[in-house]
């Protein structure tokens, strides 16, 4: 794992994301079908956030989420490099003829995605254990 500071802003997206599908959406079944957060629409000195009470959650459901915002994002990542990782010539003949020619036409991709018999990853929940033991950085100490 080479990760750079080129991903960060993906990243900070997809914590965002994941962040919303938990606290905005409901999409939990760890934390249940609640909204914990409201969208924000404009900051306070726009006078949108002003005189709005704020919903205040126990730290339990907090700590539940933020353990569910991590499993989906770890998840994520672990499934995510493995199917990069199964299709690697498909993505190294890609990366090549992005390279030559700056793009791909869906049909050129599709024909791609045949000729390197690209496995497909079976859609289904993601995992119930936050598999940090599978990410990189992991031989980071756990408090900085």
């Amino acid at each position: 794992d080479f990760t750079t500071t080129g991903a960060s802003n993906d990243f900070q997206q997809v914590a965002n994301i994941a962040k919303r599908m938990i606290k905005q959406w409901g999409m939990s079944d760890e934390v249940g079908r609640v909204v914990l957060d409201t969208p924000q629409q404009g900051g306070p000195f726009m006078g949108r956030a002003m005189g709005q009470a704020r919903t205040r959650w126990g730290s339990k459901i907090m700590g539940k989420t933020d353990a569910e915002v991590e499993r989906l994002v770890n998840n994520s990542y672990v499934k995510a490099k493995r199917i990069l990782e199964n299709n690697r010539p498909l993505l190294d003949h890609l990366a090549k003829t992005l390279v030559e020619q700056e793009v791909v036409s869906a049909e050129e991709f599709q024909m791609m995605l045949v000729e390197f018999n690209a496995k497909v990853a079976d859609f289904d929940i993601i995992g119930d254990d936050r598999k940090r033991e599978e990410l990189p950085f992991k031989s980071l100490p756990a408090t900085v």
